[in-house]
């Protein structure tokens, strides 16, 4: 099975992944509820989170890559499924007493060592954020809510990937091989960024980013669920919620950072774009005028003109071996995690182009 995991021969093997996954949380939480706090608490808390998120994790990986759509589908519904238990423990009073009555208890805190009460502290923190304070109406609310915001953040980021079409005899005969047919459309499912043509890039640029009415719907329907939840939980925004217990603390402190890298970039960016609009002045003298859908092509242009190297003399450093041996030794000197390349059993993916690494 894929990744070595016997029921992922198949498709239809993620429910059965996912119905082992919730048997077992169910047990763990059962456990964990009757167990006298203790370090054993957290490990029940370490253990449920494992299990689940083994299976979640898995599945949205292979929901994005796996190139079978019965795969990617299946993967899609046990994420959701997994997605929707995490949101329903996160507000599961019984499970939170079971964790509070540990941190309350000064004599057993004081005997676990720093990792194991931060872990204890974190898991506290998603009972907390998630609305545990709630009456039951409104925690039921909240999981709705979560469940909600899902389905709608999946539904968004799949339309971002979907090609935009027009019909054929609206662009110049002359550009439209660069677009896939499509009876009397065209298929625009990207930027063209690279083109060397202003008129393909510009038809691109507006084609696929046009305004989707079903995109605008989902977007703002995900923004007021985020909203309403974050309300509904006791922050301002949702902002203030995602970002409490994060080094960046509160939304005025990122907005502060990005108005500081801002100004400390304007120069920079003002210099770029004069030389991109020089660039296009050179190379396109009758239509000079910088454009949005000018600025990739043209950075590219400026980088290539200036360094000038042949990428003959440094894609050998480059290779996949080479970058995965400079990513190894990163890792080793900051994390202590080292990478290697085993040899990958038969049915463990879905290609040959697929590598298997171990870290130790």
């Amino acid at each position: 099975g894929l990744f070595g995991v016997p029921e992922l021969s198949c498709p239809e093997g993620f429910q059965e992944a996912q119905d082992k996954a919730l048997q077992e949380s169910e047990q763990l939480v059962q456990k964990a509820c009757s167990t006298p706090p203790g370090p054993e608490t957290v490990m029940i808390f370490d253990q449920l989170s494992d299990g689940l998120c083994r299976v979640a994790d898995l599945a949205d990986f292979v929901k994005i890559a796996h190139p079978d759509f019965a795969f990617r589908e299946a993967a899609e519904e046990a994420c959701r499924s997994i997605g929707t238990v995490v949101e329903k423990l996160n507000t599961d009073v019984e499970l939170c007493q079971s964790l509070r009555r540990l941190l309350a208890d000064e004599i057993v805190m004081s005997s676990l060592d720093p990792e194991t009460r931060r872990v204890a502290e974190l898991f506290m923190f998603d009972f907390e954020i998630s609305g545990i304070h709630l009456d039951e109406e409104k925690r039921k609310k909240a999981v709705n809510l979560n469940i909600r915001i899902l389905d709608l953040c999946n539904a968004f980021l799949t339309g971002t990937h979907l090609p935009n079409k027009i019909d054929k005899h609206v662009l110049p005969e002359h550009i439209r091989h660069n677009f896939t047919a499509e009876g009397n459309y065209l298929q625009v499912a990207g930027l063209h960024a690279d083109c060397p043509d202003d008129l393909v890039r510009e038809a691109a640029y507006k084609i696929f980013l046009y305004p989707n009415a079903e995109q605008l719907s989902c977007l703002e329907e995900l923004l007021a669920s985020r909203n309403s939840l974050a309300q509904l939980v006791g922050y301002d925004t949702f902002a203030h919620r995602a970002l409490q217990g994060t080094m960046a603390k509160n939304p005025d402190t990122v907005r502060q950072f990005l108005e500081k890298l801002s100004d400390q970039l304007s120069k920079r960016t003002q210099k770029d774009f004069e030389m991109m609009t020089k660039m296009k002045m050179k190379l396109n003298p009758q239509n000079s005028k910088l454009m949005p859908w000018d600025h990739p092509y043209y950075s590219g242009v400026l980088r290539a003109e200036r360094y000038n190297i042949d990428p003959g003399l440094y894609c050998p450093f480059f290779s996949l071996g080479a970058c995965m041996e400079g990513l190894n030794s990163l890792f080793s000197q900051l994390l202590g995690i080292s990478l290697y390349a085993e040899q990958t059993q038969r049915g463990e993916v879905w290609s040959e182009d697929v590598r298997k690494l171990v870290s130790i």
